[in-house]
Order: C-alpha cells, then structure tokens, then sequence
C-alpha cells in the first residue's frame, strides 16, 4: 500500500467517492463474501464504468489490508484529499454572505471527527478548518464514520489555528467558539459569513483560540444529565446556525 493513495473502505464511503469523481480511484477491493449484494453489486458497476481495476480476495486479506476495520466487504484505493489552501477557500467564499465554516480545535477522536464531517456537509457548511497538529486528520476510520461527505465539502488544513481565525476575522467572518461556559444559543442572532469552533473531547476550545472569538456559545442542558460529546453538541450547534442564516434576508 505505499504508493502514495488514500484508502477508503465501506459501502457509502466507498459509493460516494466514486459517485462524485472528485478523486479518482484507482482500485477496488471486494470480499468473495459479498457476491451478489445489492449495493456491492452496484458499487461493482459504478467501478467498471470509470475502468477501476477490481480484485476479489478473500475476508481474511481485505481484514488484513484494513487492520481488521469494519470494511463490510469492500476497499479501494483512491488519490490523495487534495487539502485547500486558506487563502483559496477565502476566494472561492467572496461574496457569499451566509456561507457557513466549521473549525476544530485539536480533536483527536476519529468518530467525533467524522461525525462533526458528516454534520457540517449535511447542515450546508462548505468549509472545515483543520490544525495540522494534535488532530486526528482525515484517516480511514474518520473518512468511514463521514459516509463519504468528506466528498462534499472544502477541507483547508492550517499550521496555526487561531492565526487563521485571525484572518478570516479580518475577511469579514464571524468567530463563534463552542464551550460549555458561553452564552445559550436560544439567545443567539449569528452574523454571517460565520465560523463555528468546535473544541477536542473533554477540554474544549483552548484559550488562545477563545480569544479569536467574537462569542463563546453553549447549548443550555438539564442539570443531572451528562454533557454532550462533541460531535454532537457541534451538530446541534450547526443546525442552529444554518436555520438562523438562511432565514436572514
């Protein structure tokens, strides 16, 4: 496998990335067990439309070549996410006053990560901002949990966080900091364009990044009751602010 290609495995992962063509795959791995499953079986076409060459192997090579993750009987090999650069995504975002970012801070969990993906691509955001330290970064699990929305939405990687959310403030964004301690988001009347940021799991937003917030904000929660993970807690976030934007003139 060191030839420099991403590898995805599962059904919608696998379905999405060859559906969009936004990468191109290179080659398809599929499980004897899987013969004639429905959504294997047009997973097989789709492949043989773009010319993808398609193995057979056993479960035991393909639970191997995936370090026994649930691939669910299917793996290919596809070209690199090509990571946007800040200053594009800026440029491609001009002009659009409801656009919508997502930017996290230091989360090192692969579920939470692909979960708050596949929120962001569903909930209309077009953007996440990722640091390129001391955070999971796009891996086979993340892209698995995200069902292939990484497919669907712009992934700038950035050195340094809080300088990029220093740029984007002085672009026109709006900062809007995720924390437990912040203002309800019942009360909340969000200017647009906007960047969520989303903190790792059990610290939250670090300091430095809260200070390159216009508004730290919270989702009010019934005493008694565990808080939130983090890719839930993002998710409802989100949906607060997509509502609240596209309603806006």
């Amino acid at each position: 496998m060191n030839d420099n290609l991403d590898m995805i495995y599962g059904i919608h992962p696998v379905q999405e990335a060859l559906r969009s063509k936004k990468r191109n795959v290179t080659q398809l791995y599929v499980s004897d067990s899987k013969a004639g499953h429905r959504a294997v079986e047009d997973i097989i076409r789709l492949a043989k439309r773009q010319n993808v060459k398609i193995d057979r192997i056993d479960n035991k090579t393909l639970d191997r070549l995936t370090r026994n993750a649930n691939h669910q009987g299917i793996m290919a090999k596809i070209q690199p996410i090509k990571m946007m650069k800040l200053s594009n995504a800026i440029y491609e975002a001009d002009g659009n006053k409801k656009d919508l970012w997502l930017a996290v801070d230091e989360m090192t969990d692969p579920q939470n990560l692909g979960a708050i993906i596949r929120s962001a691509a569903c909930l209309g955001f077009s953007t996440i901002i990722l640091p390129n330290r001391r955070t999971v970064g796009i891996t086979p699990a993340v892209y698995k949990v995200a069902c292939g929305a990484i497919e669907n939405i712009n992934i700038v990687e950035v050195a340094n966080l809080s300088a990029a959310l220093t740029d984007l403030k002085e672009e026109g964004f709006w900062i809007y900091g995720a924390d437990m301690a912040g203002k309800s988001i019942t009360t909340m009347d969000y200017a647009s364009p906007a960047v969520l940021v989303s903190g790792s799991e059990g610290f939250g937003i670090r300091e430095k990044t809260a200070e390159n917030c216009d508004e730290i904000i919270s989702i009010p929660q019934k005493g008694g009751v565990e808080s939130l993970n983090a890719s839930a807690a993002a998710s409802i976030i989100m949906y607060d602010m997509m509502a609240k934007v596209q309603l806006k003139k």
